[in-house]
């Protein structure tokens, strides 16, 4: 938890890194454009164990569609493990739960574990790659 971040140590250019990513999904259906905003443009995902990542025009497409037929992001909860910082690229590993509430009114959630690189651009940080492992509870 961002929060949490802050009494554990990280140092203020660690913390705007972590503040970079930890509002998460949480509300990109009313500002999807602002979310996306945050990624570099050449971005890509990898989830573990794929052959391929995937570029940012498909996975925003996909996290596009499943906004607009009508799934909610409720929460994010974001645990930071560690922040590497050199120059204007940063890696952040952590642990991450999403909260979903699906068209039906159902709720659900994912927990996973990530590596995100991050870009400083004009000042400010943008997500690069992200690597992620869906962790079982």
């Amino acid at each position: 938890m961002a929060a949490d971040a802050e009494t554990a140590g990280f140092t203020p250019e660690q913390q705007a890194v972590i503040d970079a990513v930890k509002k998460g999904p949480v509300g990109i259906e009313s500002d999807f454009g602002a979310w996306a905003d945050g990624y570099a443009d050449d971005w890509t995902y990898w989830r573990v164990g794929a052959k391929n990542v995937r570029p940012r025009g498909e996975h925003m497409t996909l996290v596009r569609d499943f906004v607009d037929a009508g799934n909610r992001v409720i929460g994010f909860d974001l645990e930071p493990v560690d922040v590497v910082i050199r120059g204007d690229v940063a890696m952040l590993r952590l642990i991450a739960t999403e909260t979903f509430v699906s068209v039906e009114g159902e709720t659900s959630s994912v927990r996973y574990a990530s590596a995100a690189m991050l870009t400083r651009e004009d000042g400010r940080w943008k997500i690069l790659a992200t690597n992620i492992v869906y962790l079982d509870d």
